[in-house]
């Protein structure tokens, strides 16, 4: 692992936000000087950062992601619009002088922008908001493809191949449309087919332990504890950091790591709160706000499509093997003022563990690939002795003296 992405792991760390160890989150790319302010929400970006022109009002945490979806869109890397000075020669990272106009491609990246924030907010088009984005046209690729590629099947006023006649005599039957299960169905064989509520309740109290592996050669180990609804610890071992910690206790939160120790504010409790459901034996329970849509095809599976929109801004895609029942894939997308975030959890490899059908494999994938892993477990325990002072905040870690 590079200098660069060792620090960028270290920072993650420190920080302890969800998506470091956990399932759902994602992890906020800024500098360890940093810690301190995330206690203060999440502001602007026109307040935390330098000549912001187009942005105004997307929030800092959204900085990164978004221009991560950028650079997908455009098959690029951060510094085909940014300038950068060398490297600093103590910790190995890029000195990016993300504010600089030098780079001509910045601009046109703004304008871009422009482009995009008035066909999306625009009335007369009929468009939805973030139905148009940078992939639209771009996908991958620097510069759009705005031509066809020659030569051409078949032109628009030709007629394509001729369809296989029917046998003689037999009527062209007419498609029929499948009727759709309700929602409630989706979760009655969903639960059925994990092996049922009574079974679920063995596992009020759980251990879970096993392995996050990600980019750079990052395979950290985990151990996460439950006991209820509402207390839940997850520790993970960092190669050349130390031990991260974080919990739920009740109606609070706290994170430890070898820097610090502190509460979560309101919004990472929320967020390592989500988490923690995805450890939960059933992972999907119907609402109000919840429709059952329509019959997708993942991979050689047929699933059944169940939409939500659980917050404002979020929308949320859940996916059942319409054979089994079982959830297959949970898809979430996180409007911003640009282009909506996607993010991707697909559960794999279930087995059996005393009546019950868990993911052993659990794969999560952002549009920042350092924030992409696959947790694999190893091993689970349940009704097992869980003692509630486990999730109480431990002390601050002592100060390491000065030389």
């Amino acid at each position: 692992m590079t200098k660069e992405g060792l620090m960028r792991m270290v920072v993650c760390a420190g920080l302890a936000l969800t998506a470091s160890v956990m399932i759902a989150g994602r992890c906020a790319q800024v500098s360890s000087a940093a810690l301190p302010a995330q206690q203060q929400g999440d502001k602007p970006v026109e307040q935390t950062r330098k000549n912001i022109k187009v942005l105004k009002g997307l929030p800092e945490s959204q900085l990164f992601p978004l221009m991560n979806f950028i650079s997908v869109s455009l098959g690029v890397k951060c510094g085909f619009c940014h300038m950068s000075q060398g490297k600093d020669p103590k910790t190995g990272n890029t000195n990016w002088v993300w504010e600089s106009d030098d780079k001509p491609e910045k601009n046109t990246a703004r304008q871009m922008m422009q482009m995009v924030l008035a066909l999306n907010h625009s009335q007369g088009y009929g468009l939805d908001p973030g139905a148009v984005s940078c992939y639209t046209c771009h996908r991958g690729a620097n510069r759009p493809q705005s031509q066809p590629v020659l030569p051409l099947a078949a032109s628009g006023h030709e007629a394509g191949p001729a369809p296989s006649p029917s046998p003689a005599g037999a009527p062209t039957p007419a498609p029929t449309r499948e009727a759709l299960p309700t929602v409630q169905q989706v979760f009655d064989k969903y639960v059925a087919a994990v092996g049922g509520q009574e079974a679920a309740s063995k596992f009020q109290t759980q251990v879970v332990k096993g392995t996050r592996d990600a980019s750079q050669g990052r395979s950290w180990p985990f151990e996460a504890t439950s006991n209820g609804p509402d207390k839940f610890l997850m520790v993970v071992q960092v190669p050349q950091f130390g031990t991260v910690s974080q919990a739920v206790n009740g109606g609070a939160g706290w994170v430890s790591n070898p820097r610090a120790t502190r509460a979560l504010s309101a919004s990472e409790l929320a967020e390592l709160k989500n988490a923690a459901q995805l450890f939960d034996v059933i992972k999907f329970r119907p609402t109000a706000t919840m429709r059952s849509v329509g019959r997708h095809k993942l991979g050689d599976r047929d699933a059944y499509i169940v939409v939500d929109r659980p917050s404002e801004g979020v929308s949320r895609r859940y996916y059942f093997d319409a054979q089994t029942g079982l959830l297959l894939r949970i898809t979430t997308l996180t409007d911003t003022v640009l282009s909506p975030l996607p993010e991707q959890i697909d559960f794999e490899d279930y087995r059996d563990v005393d009546g019950l059908k868990i993911p052993f494999v659990t794969r999560v994938s952002n549009i920042d690939t350092f924030n992409s892993y696959t947790r694999t477990i190893t091993e689970i325990r349940h009704g097992v002795a869980v003692q509630d002072k486990l999730f109480d905040m431990p002390p601050a870690p002592a100060s390491t003296p000065k030389p």
